[in-house]
């Protein structure tokens, strides 16, 4: 499970943006953030908290703070054996966000929803037609304000119509609940905000006031794996988003994501992803219009 580090544009505190892809390219992940997700094309399985159930176009979903969550399409998508993509709508604001929700009573709905919303709630079909227009115009707007407000009154429209269930069970603890994960959030969290640079086990676990064995021992028993593979994992996902949505050389690519050197790159890319990086991107480049 990946930690994901949100970047928001200056002045914002709130991101609205498509997905236009061949398939979802994020492993199962968890953000500091809200987020929305309206699916306007594609279908696959989804995996919200401790729920797994199968998604297709008009899936209308919102996840809570620290809820690991992905979206996993059929093989007919990663392979490139058919016309199917992906076209999503996105919506993330800061958990801080809820706080000014908690505030005014004017927004009790809202707070209520996005209480329910830490084990992920998906609307009915009905409601996400209802609220298609308004979600289909979010990510093209680039006043700040007036995204905001338009956030508020989908978020208004979505809590009062009660037409939601919960996806993760009742016996599910989110990430954010269990203080002995408390530690391993901070370390992916490091992690995230430093895997452009070299980084050292001896300063990683040094962070955290561990010796290095038992930050190895540690750090596999909470996520099964070691944390060579998982920096490699998580840069590997960020070079294929950078592969996949801009013009920079895969030598580029592979400096900016941590790599110190190309043949080391072109490998490590390849065992995960089965292709070369060259390969990815003759494949998946090109978005969806």
């Amino acid at each position: 499970m990946l930690y994901e580090k949100v970047s928001y544009n200056q002045g914002s505190s709130l991101i609205a943006r498509w997905n236009k892809s061949y398939y979802f390219n994020t492993p199962l992940h968890f953000h500091d953030e809200f987020e929305l997700i309206y699916v306007v094309e594609s279908f696959g399985v989804k995996y919200v908290g401790d729920s797994k159930e199968l998604f297709k176009e008009g899936e209308l979903v919102l996840m809570g703070s620290k809820l690991p969550h992905a979206w996993v399409n059929d093989g007919i998508f990663t392979q490139n054996l058919s016309g199917h993509r992906v076209k999503a709508v996105i919506v993330q604001f800061e958990s801080d966000f809820r706080d000014i929700i908690d505030a005014c009573p004017e927004f009790l709905h809202i707070s209520q929803m996005l209480k329910q919303s830490q084990r992920g709630l998906v609307f009915s079909k009905e409601i996400a037609n209802q609220n298609k227009e308004l979600l289909l115009q979010l990510p093209d707007i680039q006043n700040g304000f007036e995204r905001i407000i338009l956030v508020l009154k989908l978020l208004q429209q979505l809590a009062v119509s009660g037409n939601y269930r919960q996806l993760a069970s009742l016996s599910y603890q989110n990430i954010d609940s269990d203080n002995s994960l408390n530690r391993i959030i901070d370390t992916l969290k490091y992690i995230s905000e430093n895997y452009q640079k070299k980084l050292y086990l001896s300063e990683i676990s040094s962070q955290f006031n561990m010796s290095t064995t038992a930050f190895c021992n540690y750090f596999k028993r909470k996520t099964g794996k070691t944390l060579i593979n998982y920096i490699n994992e998580l840069r590997v996902s960020k070079a294929g988003r950078l592969i996949n949505n801009s013009e920079k050389s895969i030598t580029e690519i592979a400096f900016e994501c941590g790599f110190n050197n190309l043949s080391n790159f072109n490998r490590i890319f390849k065992s995960i992803t089965g292709k070369t990086p060259k390969e990815y991107r003759i494949l998946w480049s090109k978005t969806a219009d």
